[in-house]
């Protein structure tokens, strides 16, 4: 690659994932967004009843994990900011951040900013299997791996080496092996 296509790929706003330490997820997104550096967490409602009142909250479905969207540099120089609260994925042995692919996060954040997001949640653990398409339905467009989970089959959509969300009661009707 010659130097000034580098330099323009280097210079390019990407997605990347990073691991939040010690519970200041929200201190981060606040401070990246007063840098101009945009971010994504994947959230949904929660339901419970406290003192005999139903009350809802936003929970993260990928605990300590925000992405932002910046430069690789940018994000070099906002890690120097916090040395100690966050780690920037990257692949393995490499010394780059690692961007996430734009049409898988762009998958992602379309299936996880859903209403429904009480059907998705955070899966460890392996994703093997053939590749499907949701053909119908909210989820429509989304790619990812049938497996079957106490009982339940469910979708399982990865960013690769950041995140794999699962996603219930998508009927398999709506289902297309790729």
């Amino acid at each position: 690659m010659s130097e000034s296509k580098t330099q323009r790929v280097a210079d390019e706003a990407r997605w990347y994932a990073l691991r939040v330490f010690k519970g200041h997820i929200f201190q981060i997104k606040k401070e990246a967004e007063k840098k101009q550096i945009g971010t994504y967490m994947a959230m949904r409602m929660e339901e419970d009843v406290v003192d005999g009142h139903m009350r809802s909250r936003e929970v993260q479905i990928v605990p300590s994990l925000l992405f932002v969207h910046t430069t690789a540099k940018a994000l070099k120089q906002f890690k120097e900011l916090y040395p100690d609260d966050f780690m920037i994925y990257r692949d393995r042995g490499e010394t780059e951040p690692t961007p996430i692919r734009e049409k898988e996060m762009e998958l992602f954040m379309y299936i996880t900013s859903t209403d429904h997001g009480k059907d998705i949640e955070c899966y460890e653990g392996p994703v093997l299997g053939d590749q499907v398409e949701v053909t119908d339905g909210i989820y429509k467009g989304a790619r990812g791996v049938v497996k079957r989970i106490k009982r339940d089959r469910k979708l399982l959509v990865v960013i690769e080496g950041v995140a794999v969300v699962a996603i219930s009661n998508i009927p398999i009707s709506y289902l297309k092996k790729i």
